[in-house]
């Protein structure tokens, strides 16, 4: 059994006083235990997300904060600049935590958090920082441009092309944002399966079985929300709680199929994954044949799975002298490749013209090694314009990687007739640099440095090009040339 962790201990208790001091509207109190939670694990959205809402509380729900807030913004602000020049993420992401104490209805606040914790790998607290930001000023193009890449990075497509909409709306100049909505168009076409997300990360609304294992815990507006109402903790209003009218409705009507899948998926955004299994386990006991609730099952499987290896590879990371961990994290990354080798072959069987699909299975039968298998599939998807290139990049590596240098030559050169780095930089860089190293081994030393040249151009740190490109040019024939 893994170590337990002290500070999440502590965190849970300070979260603990915090509630009972929100239950009894002693708002500065709870802040401060909430604060204290924050502090010790940074990482847990539902602590922040419940103690700027009692800030909130704690200035009555005014819309400014504390009085003279921009007076007494103005010294953290200049010291968040520094620490943003800096690239000091940490200090970045206190500073703004100490600003929102003084006005938690600031926006500029919620994106320097949102910004800092995008860096510091916090996906669910970045979701929620610029989510804020964008919600207190919904026209500001930096604040939709910020959640905009977080929701794109996490595969919320639509969630991100609302924001550059918005964004082009504003000024429909911005050629950044018609590019960036072009690409989660397709992106959200072709990632249809969902299967090469691996962030363990939670959507940008609170979560409400948070990382503190609080299952059910309430954000301060919502506890004084239904105390002012009347009502138990418990009792959920129609109309207030999706998930809420949902159950009810599965229970009233059980033979319905859709709203098996409608909870489960709503379920799944709060990343409750246990409770929308057990929905479509129910689901599955009634519409037993259902490929539809089979395959929503299998996908937030796999979801787990993906959360359980980024978080064990995030540890490995983190404490690269434990090899315990890396190997761990290497088995668990294993065994999720297996898993969807199983679910995407199953599927190509019902799905006989998706050619994406076959082009997934194809992609990680390459990364297993099992090239053998992944090469027809690669073929069959390369018919697919959307495809292509990509295909016939991969298809061109595992012909190389089982000898058939001159069948792998043919892929490549056939994908760069199209290819360009501007629309696919690695497929582009791949294809260059696996041209380079079988002219580079076949002793053709022009054609290898004009692939290995095609590469710097573009990315002068990629792999080891500039060593190899250095050793076939024999040096520097300036060295002695004068500076001056």
């Amino acid at each position: 059994m893994g170590e337990a962790d002290p500070l999440a201990g502590a965190a849970q208790e300070w979260y603990k006083k915090g509630t009972d001091a929100m239950n009894r509207q002693n708002w500065d109190f709870a802040v401060n235990c909430f604060g204290n939670s924050v502090k010790m694990k940074p990482d847990v959205v539902l602590y922040r997300q419940t103690k700027h809402g009692c800030c909130k509380k704690m200035y009555g729900d005014n819309g400014s904060g504390a009085k003279m807030a921009g007076m007494k913004l103005m010294s953290i602000r200049g010291k968040m600049k520094k620490a943003r020049m800096k690239k000091d993420w940490d200090t970045l992401d206190k500073l703004a935590e100490d600003g929102l104490l003084v006005n938690p209805w600031d926006p500029q606040l919620y994106a320097d958090l949102g910004a800092a914790s995008k860096e510091l790998d916090r996906g669910e607290i970045a979701a929620y920082a610029y989510s804020a930001a964008v919600n207190l000023d919904k026209t500001n193009i930096d604040f939709n441009r910020g959640l905009g890449d977080v929701m794109l990075e996490r595969g919320e497509y639509d969630k991100a092309r609302a924001c550059f909409q918005r964004i082009y709306e504003a000024d429909p100049s911005d050629g950044e944002a018609r590019s960036k909505m072009s690409q989660i168009d397709a992106e959200k076409v072709m990632d249809r399966g969902n299967y090469e997300k691996a962030e363990s990360t939670q959507d940008v609304k609170a979560d409400k079985s948070g990382k503190s294992g609080d299952a059910g815990a309430s954000s301060a507006y919502d506890a004084d929300r239904r105390r002012r109402r009347g009502a138990a903790p418990d009792s959920v209003a129609p109309g207030e709680s999706e998930e809420a009218d949902l159950r009810n409705a599965i229970r009233k009507d059980p033979k319905n199929e859709a709203l098996y899948s409608k909870l489960s998926n709503v379920l799944r955004d709060q990343r409750k994954f246990p409770q929308a299994i057990e929905v479509l386990d129910k689901g599955l006991e009634t519409f037993n044949n259902s490929v539809s609730l089979q395959e929503e099952k299998e996908d937030i499987e796999l979801e787990i799975m993906k959360d359980k290896a980024s978080e064990a590879n995030d540890r490995a990371r983190k404490n690269p002298d434990k090899e315990r961990l890396k190997e761990k994290a290497d088995a668990l990354k294993k065994d999720l490749v297996v898993r969807e080798i199983e679910v995407l072959a199953s599927r190509i069987e019902r799905n006989k013209n998706d050619m994406k699909m076959r082009f997934e299975l194809a992609d990680r039968y390459r990364k297993t090694k099992q090239y053998k298998l992944a090469i027809p599939l690669f073929q069959q998807a390369s018919a697919d314009s959307r495809l292509k290139e990509d295909s016939l990049v991969s298809l061109g590596e595992c012909f190389m990687r089982t000898g058939k240098m001159d069948l792998g030559r043919r892929q490549f050169e056939k994908a760069l007739e199209t290819l360009t780095y501007k629309e696919k930089p690695d497929p582009f860089k791949n294809a260059h640099y696996c041209l380079g190293r079988m002219y580079e081994k076949a002793k053709k030393n022009e054609l290898a440095e004009h692939h290995y040249t095609e590469i710097l151009s573009v990315d002068y740190d990629y792999r080891d090009v500039l060593k190899r490109l250095e050793e076939i040019q024999g040096g520097d024939e300036f060295e002695d040339f004068d500076d001056d």
